[in-house]
């Protein structure tokens, strides 16, 4: 180090070597950073730089130097389980298994989109789908966004998304339904049967009690901290509804009166039951269904039967036309529906003008 030390307000600088180095101050604490550069004009202007954006406050606490991005994805962590979200034990399961072994170590001020790229391409080489990735992405994204609220980072650095296509087009035939409902073990017959006639969200049919139910009026009331929207929505029970219902309610009189939920297993709420919902789609040989996907058959159903869409909308808890025609599936069935219409339409039509003679034959 050059024992000559220059002073430029209430910053310095001097050689390390061959590099400049510069110090300055924010918030009292000193900072030390190289210049990066052999050249003296060029570190006394990134020295002035740093000290005008010092004076700006614009720079971030000396103590986000030591913060890793570990640090930030374990106070989103803390903050979703003090607010009760929902998605608490997904970030912390994405957090185990990808986010900390891969980015955790990173310190925040030097993240960047070489990093997410470098992310990618790993969770790739694992065969992870880019909206998987993606929804990874965003907690990070969302855990720099938490830092600068509680302003102990200056921004949240850009981070690159993939481009995704996740509108899934599976939906369920009314046959296929028959065949999965016979195939499925009987607690969970009730849950699938009222998916697949109103098409709520599996996290809103979940939520339900039996205290929701009005039989004598066929309805069933969502609460609005129940649903996505915070909107109250009335379902109606109709179908195949009734008779399960019912059947359920009656079993859970006789064995499990202190249960609150109208869809459980032995007197405990449904949690996970993917394992039993994949063995019972294998057996009825229907591939590929998700849960999801009965909101979709609920909607075409609706629509095809005549329903008028705002009705649809308000049983299904859509808030916009953009998001129904998204949900409305157009498969073989509709198209060749809408050609037999279209032609039935045109041999009604009259041939000629109105007042017109037909052409004679000369």
């Amino acid at each position: 180090m050059e024992k000559e030390k220059r002073k430029y307000g209430s910053g310095g600088l001097w050689r390390r070597g061959r590099v400049w180095w510069i110090k300055y101050y924010v918030e009292r604490y000193p900072v030390f950073e190289s210049a990066k550069t052999r050249d003296k004009k060029r570190a006394e202007d990134f020295l002035r730089q740093r000290l005008a954006e010092a004076e700006l406050d614009q720079l971030p606490h000396p103590g986000a130097r030591r913060l890793t991005v570990r640090d930030l994805l374990n106070a989103l962590l803390a903050d979703y389980g003090l607010r009760g979200r929902a998605s608490k034990k997904q970030l912390e399961s994405r957090m185990k298994l990808h986010l900390l072994p891969l980015l955790g170590p990173i310190r925040a001020q030097d993240f960047g989109n070489r990093h997410v790229d470098a992310y990618v391409r790993q969770r790739r080489q694992q065969e992870a789908s880019d909206a998987a990735i993606n929804r990874e992405l965003e907690h990070v994204r969302a855990a720099f966004k938490f830092a600068v609220d509680n302003e102990e980072l200056s921004k949240v650095p850009k981070v690159r998304m993939l481009d995704e296509d996740n509108v899934r087009t599976g939906f369920l035939e009314h046959s296929e339904y028959v065949t999965l409902r016979q195939a499925l073990p009987a607690y969970l017959v009730p849950l699938f049967v009222v998916g697949y006639h109103i098409g709520c969200r599996l996290g809103e049919l979940l939520k339900l009690r039996w205290d929701q139910v009005d039989f004598e009026a066929s309805q069933i009331w969502l609460e609005r901290r129940q649903t996505k929207g915070k909107v109250v929505r009335v379902l109606p029970i109709y179908g195949d509804m009734r008779e399960v219902l019912v059947a359920a309610f009656k079993e859970r009189n006789e064995e499990h009166p202190e249960c609150q939920w109208i869809f459980g297993r032995e007197g405990e709420k449904i949690v996970d039951f993917r394992k039993s919902w994949a063995k019972a789609c294998s057996m009825a040989e229907v591939k590929g269904l998700h849960f999801h996907d009965l909101r979709r058959s609920a909607v075409r159903n609706m629509d095809r039967a005549g329903i008028p869409r705002t009705t649809i909308r308000r049983i299904i808890g859509h808030e916009t036309d953009a998001m129904f025609d998204r949900y409305r599936i157009v498969d073989q069935k509709d198209i060749r529906e809408a050609g037999e219409k279209a032609e039935q339409y045109l041999q009604q039509q009259p041939t000629t003008k109105r007042g017109a003679k037909p052409p004679t034959a000369n």
